[in-house]
């Protein structure tokens, strides 16, 4: 489901807070700036926070790795607009039908 999906799968870019087309060198300072303040070894630090960015990191800076997770990012949208689309469609199709019904019934047929 798009929940379990999202527990999944984080967006990588938004853990940074940079841009789907951020280059290597932006990657690297958004990581090391967001390290600076949530490292576990730093008074007020985050352990989890830091290994999200962490992994982030890796993934993101990496070629192969960041193709394969926008790849398989770019999936899960297509999924999840495939879904949005048919709840849409039937709820047009029981609006229309019921927009029919009343029509009728209010004209006496």
């Amino acid at each position: 489901s798009f929940t379990e999906e999202r527990e999944t799968m984080p967006h990588f870019y938004g853990v940074l807070g940079i841009a789907t087309d951020a280059d290597r060198a932006q990657v690297k300072t958004a990581f090391r700036k967001m390290a600076k303040s949530c490292h576990p070894d730093l008074r007020g630090g985050d352990e989890q926070r830091f290994k999200d960015i962490s992994l982030a990191y890796a993934t993101l800076v990496h070629p192969a790795r960041r193709a394969a997770y926008d790849a398989q990012r770019a999936r899960g949208a297509r999924r999840r607009f495939a879904a949005a689309a048919a709840t849409m469609s039937a709820s047009f199709a029981l609006t229309v039908g019921s927009g029919v019904a009343v029509a009728g019934w209010l004209l006496g047929a």
